[in-house]
């Protein structure tokens, strides 16, 4: 349901005073009437705004536009408008903030089978775009679903367990990719387990990437190994770190 600042004349005074209070704040109403927010303002800190019958009246006009402003941010991975929102009140009694949550988790989950498949193709040694993959694991992503309000927490770690697995899956296919994927999650925010496991995995990726990078440097600073046996030695540590992961993969 779409905010009108202009409405009949013929309404009740509690709502004619209702009004008159998003009219005088000039970030709530741009939000309601744009869906954006205006740079560097929050809505004002008015005790009616705890009121169960304003929020009556303003949870229909809130929830639309605050679940399409979540949405569009995952769409266009803008972290300004999804940190904006994050800031500020939710405007919703418990019926509409339900069914705002449950609006907003359908949406995730729906990305989430996306890079469960993703993730499935992998497995089976399928061909997949990296680009495509970004999408769904990208820093843009992982920022947004951490601006989520705490409610959202399990999915975020649920989320954050299927990434390990991609990672998992991605490391022996192309190893930086996989290595910048873990790097970025683990700044999601999950359950300590879950953070537990990310960091372990970065670190391994990361040790087995210094190993590598360190019997280049001897071989390219003159080092007597020969070109083949630098070669060999780095495919010979990737692998034996991509068995590791593997061996605690879930």
């Amino acid at each position: 349901m779409k905010y009108e600042p202009s409405v009949d004349a013929n309404i009740s005074e509690q709502e004619k005073a209702f009004r008159a209070f998003v009219s005088n704040d000039p970030a709530l109403s741009y939000f309601l009437e744009t869906g954006s927010m205006l740079k560097n303002k929050r809505f004002s800190k008015e005790e009616i705004y705890n009121d169960p019958a304003f929020l009556t009246f303003i949870s229909p006009y809130f929830q639309d536009v605050y679940v399409k402003a979540i949405f569009r941010s995952f769409d266009l991975k803008d972290t300004n408008l999804m940190s904006d929102v994050a800031v500020n009140r939710i405007l919703l009694d418990d019926a509409h903030k339900k069914q705002a949550f449950d609006q907003i988790m359908a949406y995730l989950e729906e990305r989430k089978a996306k890079l469960v498949s993703l993730s499935n193709k992998l497995h089976l040694g399928e061909a997949i775009s990296l680009l495509d993959l970004s999408e769904y694991t990208g820093i843009m992503t992982i920022a947004n679903l951490n601006y989520l309000p705490v409610e959202f927490k399990e999915f975020r770690t649920a989320y954050a367990r299927e990434i390990l697995k991609v990672v998992r899956w991605l490391v022996s296919r192309d190893f930086p990719a996989a290595l910048n994927m873990a790097t970025d999650l683990r700044q999601l925010k999950c359950d300590a387990q879950t953070t537990y496991d990310a960091d372990a995995l970065y670190q391994q990726l990361e040790n087995a990437s210094q190993k590598a990078s360190a019997v280049e440097g001897l071989s390219s600073g003159g080092g007597e190994m020969s070109t083949g046996k630098v070669v060999a030695t780095i495919i010979g540590i990737i692998l034996f770190i991509i068995k590791l992961i593997l061996l605690f993969a879930d």
